[in-house]
C-alpha cells in the first residue's frame, strides 16, 4: 500500500488555497473508495479491551460531563427570578453556557448509536442559527423542539444568541420586559438537559454491552461506527464548519463568511471551542487524557500493535505530531474569529492546512491500516 502521507504535506497554503484543497480532496476521495488494505497483515490486537476502555475512559465520561454541564446550566437558570434578572445573572449564565459548549466538543464525536437515534448532534449544535426564527418562537406556546423545522433555531447556538447578542445589562432588561424570552431560554436548556440525559442513560444501561461485544471491523461493527463517526465529525464538523467555511477556503468564492463561525455572539469562544474539539479528538485517539502516557488502550495502541512499519508505529508518530501541530496552529488565531478570518484570511488558510493533514492521516491512512471501511459520504462541493 502506498500511503498518502509519504510526502511532506504543505503547511503554508495561503498562496494556493484552491489547488491545495482540490488536490488533497481528490486523494482522499480516491482512497476512500478503495477497500481496506489490511489483508496482508496479521492482526493480533485484542479489540475487546480497546472497546471497553474507549467506553469507560472516553465515551461515558464525555457524555456524563456534558449531561452534568447541561443540568448545571439548567439549575442556574432556575435560580433566576423571572422579572428580576440582573446583569450578574446573565454573566453567570454565560459562564455556564460556555462550559456546556466546551463539554459538548467531546460528546459530539460519538454521533452513532443512542446519539444518532435522538439526532443529538443536529439538535445540539446546528449553526449558523436563525435569529428571526428564535424571536418568532419566543411567543409560540406550542413550540416543540427537535422537529426538523426547529433545527436552525435550537440548541447551544440559540442560547448563544439569547445570552450574548447584546451587553449583559441589555439582555437582562430584555428578559425582564419580555418574560417569554427568558421562558424560551429555559425551554431550550430543558430540552438539551433531557436529551443529554437520555443518551447517557442509553449508553449506561444497554448500548455499552452491545458496543463492547462487537469486536469485528466490518461495516456496522462497533469499531466501524466509532471511527466513521469520529472521522465524519472531524472532517465536516471541525475542519470544515469551524474554519473551512468561515474563512472561505471551502466555498466557491473563497470569500470569508464571518457569520458562520461557532458561537459568533459570544465573540470570545470560537477559537477556544475549536481547540477543545481537537483535545476531544486527542482523548479518543490516545484512549485517555494523558496523550498515551498511561496504560489505557487507545487507537494509538491499535496502530502500534501493527509493528514498526510505516502503517503502524510510523503512522502513529505522524498522527501524534500532527495533533500537536494542529492544536498550536488553532491557538495562533484570535477571537473574535469572525473578524480574524476577514483580516487574516491567509493565516487561517495555513491553519486549515494543518487541520486538513489530519483528515488524510485519519480518514485515509489510519482507516486503511486498521481495515475499516469508510461508510459515510462527504459533501465538500459547497
Amino acid at each position: 500500500m502506498t500511503f498518502l502521507n509519504s510526502e511532506k504535506r504543505p503547511t503554508g497554503s495561503a498562496m494556493l488555497p484552491v489547488g491545495f484543497f482540490i488536490s488533497t480532496l481528490c486523494l482522499v476521495l480516491v482512497a476512500a473508495g478503495c477497500n481496506p488494505d489490511s489483508d496482508a497483515r496479521e492482526v493480533t490486537f485484542d479489540r475487546g479491551p480497546f472497546l471497553e476502555n474507549t467506553v469507560q475512559s472516553v465515551i461515558l465520561p464525555a457524555y456524563s460531563d456534558y449531561s452534568s454541564q447541561c443540568q448545571a446550566l439548567r439549575n442556574a437558570s432556575e435560580q433566576c427570578t423571572a422579572g428580576q434578572i440582573d446583569e450578574q445573572d446573565i454573566v453567570s449564565l454565560r459562564g455556564f453556557l460556555r462550559l456546556t459548549y466546551l463539554s459538548w466538543q467531546h460528546a459530539a464525536l460519538f454521533d452513532f448509536g443512542p446519539a444518532a437515534d435522538r439526532a443529538l448532534y443536529l439538535t445540539t449544535n446546528t449553526y449558523p442559527t436563525d435569529t428571526s426564527e428564535i424571536v418568532a418562537e419566543i411567543s409560540n406556546e406550542n413550540w416543540t423542539p427537535g422537529l426538523p423545522a426547529t433545527l436552525n433555531s435550537i440548541g447551544l447556538p440559540a442560547m448563544d444568541y439569547l445570552l450574548n447578542h447584546a451587553s449583559a445589562g441589555e439582555i437582562a432588561d430584555l428578559m425582564n420586559s419580555e418574560p417569554a424570552r427568558f421562558a424560551h431560554f429555559q425551554r431550550l436548556i430543558d430540552f438539551l438537559a433531557e436529551e443529554s440525559s437520555a443518551v447517557l442513560y442509553a449508553w449506561e444501561h444497554d448500548f455499552k454491552a452491545r458496543f463492547v461485544s462487537s469486536t469485528g471491523t466490518e461495516e456496522g461493527s462497533s469499531i466501524g461506527m466509532l471511527l466513521n463517526a469520529f472521522n465524519e465529525v472531524y472532517e465536516q464538523g471541525i475542519r470544515k464548519q469551524k474554519l473551512g467555511l468561515p474563512n472561505g477556503i471551502m466555498t466557491f468564492s473563497e470569500t470569508p463568511q464571518p457569520h458562520l463561525v461557532e458561537a459568533p455572539f459570544s465573540e470570545t469562544w470560537s477559537v477556544e471551542l475549536m481547540h477543545e474539539a481537537l483535545i476531544g479528538c486527542e482523548n479518543l485517539y490516545f484512549g485517555d487524557r494523558m496523550q498515551g502516557d498511561s496504560q489505557q488502550i487507545g487507537i494509538d495502541d491499535y496502530l502500534k500493535s501493527l509493528g514498526d512499519f510505516e502503517y503502524g508505529i510510523g503512522l502513529h508518530n505522524e498522527i501524534s505530531g500532527q495533533l500537536s501541530t494542529a492544536k498550536a496552529a488553532v491557538l495562533s488565531m484570535q477571537d473574535p474569529l469572525g473578524q480574524y478570518v476577514v483580516e487574516n484570511q491567509s493565516a487561517t488558510y495555513d491553519v486549515f492546512a494543518e487541520l486538513q493533514s489530519l483528515v488524510v492521516l485519519w480518514k485515509v491512512d489510519m482507516m486503511s491500516s486498521l481495515g475499516v471501511l469508510i461508510t459515510y459520504q462527504d459533501n465538500d462541493n459547497d
